[in-house]
């Protein structure tokens, strides 16, 4: 037997089919099916113009794109010699509006894509939790588009945000933009406080055990509970392998395969196109099914995202966690909110270092269609995993563009008899339902995957 369910309410559109053998799933494969190209469309472009394109990759993570982008064009510059010196305000700024957008997206996720699908699967009341009409959804959709107007102070607008730029921003903020902000966050936090985990915020941030799950009320706990109710604490485990490409002031790069390691050689990240379309028919392969192309980390695949990163940077709370209940769709899922405290806190903390007096950006003396032949790279933690944005610069030209999103490392294409994270995640569960819960747990995005 074979199930296909289209599975919707994600950046895009992506198509789950599943084999079945005695009533469980013993073959699963996520199918992408609209193509992109955005790599293809930078080719021959000025080096300057894929600050424009990329931040338009995804209506979800464009600041992602976008500093994956100018890290990776800094790094051309770096690389001739012509290193620019970012100012610490530049710094600071860059992270505080990844940060933002990354708090935006959490709060969707939870109440737009998880909950609903949660609450299917109980025969109590949770209306409203309801999609449109339901109260908590309102809430949480009302307090995610309230906190990302902080972004806007920075930015000047969102999505697709450009105030990034090689040498720094081009923000200049007055201390009552930083106050603005602060308290857009600071509404945040409240909700987060009274409806979300229903405790006061600081003592939520102080858990270390995993018995202190008991301590948390509100929306929180009625996920909590729902996953207990449905054993999503023991299923949606993968390969127990994780993965994070970069480091920032709340996040650690490095990998764990049985034992932790800090260091990352990127000469060992391999794509794979064995299962993906080719734009040139004549160059198809036969096993081909999906615009995405797969990748792994010295031949095997790595989970990246809030879970990898709570284990790689050791966070204690989430650690208790995924030791009892290892990389199932609770602790996955978790991760995340957990991480959406940790951003609130630790993104008013940056926003006080800001020294306004300090410039914003730093002369380019040197312009990058003067380049002859160079390379560079990006890595940037987005709100699904690890961006890698490689550009590759040809007489003044970007002869060619690499983009390995996320949902490429979590949802990109295995075999049985190498299952990629998500495929492996689906495989022996018994419910179409279920397996499309796990599917949500990674935030799938298609359009940031079909380049």
């Amino acid at each position: 037997m074979k199930t296909v369910d289209i599975i919707e309410r994600i950046e895009g559109e992506a198509k789950l089919v599943c084999q079945w053998e005695n009533n469980k799933i013993n073959d699963a494969r996520i199918e992408f099916l609209n193509f992109r190209g955005f790599e293809y469309i930078l080719e021959n472009k000025a080096p300057l113009d894929a600050l424009v394109y990329t931040p338009r990759i995804c209506g979800i993570c464009g600041q992602a794109h976008l500093k994956a982008t100018v890290e990776a064009l800094e790094d051309i510059y770096k690389n001739v010699g012509a290193e620019l010196k970012v100012t610490k305000k530049a710094k600071l700024l860059r992270e505080i509006g990844l940060n933002i957008e990354i708090i935006d997206s959490h709060i969707k996720w939870f109440y737009m894509f998880i909950m609903p699908d949660m609450i299917k699967l109980s025969k109590r009341d949770f209306s409203s939790y309801e999609p449109l009409h339901g109260e908590k959804w309102l809430k949480g959709l009302s307090t995610a588009s309230e906190t990302i107007k902080a972004l806007a102070v920075i930015g000047g607008q969102w999505p697709h945000t450009s105030y990034m730029i090689p040498g720094g921003v081009v923000s200049d903020p007055t201390l009552f933009d930083l106050t603005t902000m602060t308290n857009y966050l600071d509404s945040a936090i409240n909700f987060f406080e009274k409806q979300f985990v229903g405790i006061d915020f600081e003592t939520y941030l102080s858990f270390s055990k995993i018995d202190e799950l008991t301590n948390i009320k509100g929306d929180f706990k009625d996920f909590i509970d729902l996953c207990y109710e449905n054993n999503f604490n023991e299923i949606g485990r993968s390969h127990n392998r994780h993965i994070v490409l970069s480091s920032t002031s709340l996040f650690k790069m490095g990998k764990v395969n049985k034992r932790l390691t800090n260091k990352i050689d990127f000469e060992r990240i391999e794509e794979s196109s064995d299962y993906t379309f080719n734009i040139d028919k004549n160059l198809q392969n036969s096993n081909s099914y999906t615009w995405s192309k797969s990748v792994k980390y010295g031949d095997n695949f790595y989970e990246t995202g809030p879970l990898s990163r709570a284990v790689v940077s050791k966070r204690e709370f989430l650690s208790a966690l995924y030791e009892n209940y290892q990389d199932s769709v609770l602790v996955r899922v978790m991760a995340r909110m957990d991480e959406l405290a940790h951003l609130l806190y630790n993104t008013k903390k940056l926003i006080k270092e800001i020294n306004i007096s300090e410039e914003s950006a730093t002369k380019v003396s040197y312009s990058l269609n003067d380049i002859n032949s160079a390379q560079g790279q990006g890595v940037v933690e987005a709100s699904r995993g690890s961006l890698y944005h490689k550009v590759t610069i040809e007489e003044g030209k970007i002869q060619k563009y690499d983009v390995i999103t996320p949902t490429v490392w979590n949802l990109g294409p295995g075999s049985l008899d190498n299952q990629s994270i998500a495929q492996k995640a689906i495989i022996g569960l018994d419910s179409i339902e279920k397996a499309q819960i796990v599917l949500r747990s990674f935030d799938v995005c298609s359009v940031c995957t079909t380049h």
